[in-house]
């Protein structure tokens, strides 16, 4: 019996390295978008305040009960 050593070498369009380093090229350039963001804006350090009035009438006068569900009595 012969003995067969087959070697076979990628050729230049199939190399593995090319295509992993394309991903980490945009995965480095989003990181360096997203700390960007967050240097330049402010990020979690801008404090943002929100003022909610809510002036609501209080019931005046009137009966208790009667199957209203709330607010103001009308009154004839």
């Amino acid at each position: 019996m012969a003995d067969v050593n087959i070697q076979q070498t990628p050729s230049s369009g199939e190399s593995r390295s090319g295509g992993s380093g394309a991903v980490w090229a945009v995965v480095v350039v989003i990181l360096l978008l997203v700390i960007g963001w967050f240097i330049f804006n402010g990020g979690f350090s801008t404090r943002r305040t929100t003022n909610v009035n809510v002036n609501v009438p209080g019931q005046t006068g009137g009966t208790s009960g009667g199957g209203t569900s709330g607010g103001a009595t009308k009154t004839p």
